[in-house]
């Protein structure tokens, strides 16, 4: 009898286990993008600007790819593609090269990519990485720049200094 009920427990745990193991499978980017949503802050370009306007402190980084980053960009922002946010944002060296430092838990860091896809999966990395304030621009550089979707976004020139 107590051989049935410990058979039963675990088979029920297994069950278990397999029906939560289904769930949260994505068939691309933008459904774990919009699953991920909930899960992170995001702030307005009419926010960003009111910072930027105001000199407030915070990083602005760009997890967009290099060639995205030299046809248009966020005055001040860096550069630090998707796939290597997790590995880069607490390495020395790094930051040595864009001449600031590594950013503190606490910092405030905004976030942008082309739509905000790719922004809200990077803010979502660097919460589970411990910085606690951590945002998303909402519509990424496409809402912050109103000329970028139609094609006349200018490109920036780059200077010294990671500038």
């Amino acid at each position: 009898m107590l051989k049935i009920k410990l058979y039963k427990c675990l088979s029920a745990f297994f069950l278990i286990l397999l029906i939560s193991a289904c769930s949260n499978i994505y068939e691309n980017g933008e459904e774990l993008a919009a699953d991920t949503k909930s899960y992170i802050e995001e702030i307005t370009v009419d926010e960003l600007n009111m910072k930027i306007e105001n000199q407030e402190e915070f990083l602005l980084l760009d997890v967009r790819q290099p060639a995205e980053y030299q046809k248009s960009n966020i005055p001040g922002s860096i550069l630090m593609p998707r796939g290597i946010v997790e590995f880069k944002i607490n390495d020395d060296a790094f930051w040595e090269e864009e001449f600031l430092y590594i950013p503190l838990k606490e910092d405030l860091i905004i976030i942008y990519c082309k739509k905000g896809d790719r922004g809200i999966l990077a803010t979502k990395a660097l919460t589970e990485l411990g910085f606690t304030n951590v945002k998303n621009l909402s519509g990424g550089i496409s809402s912050w720049d109103p000329d970028f979707n139609s094609g006349n976004a200018e490109v920036t020139e780059s200077g010294g200094c990671g500038g």
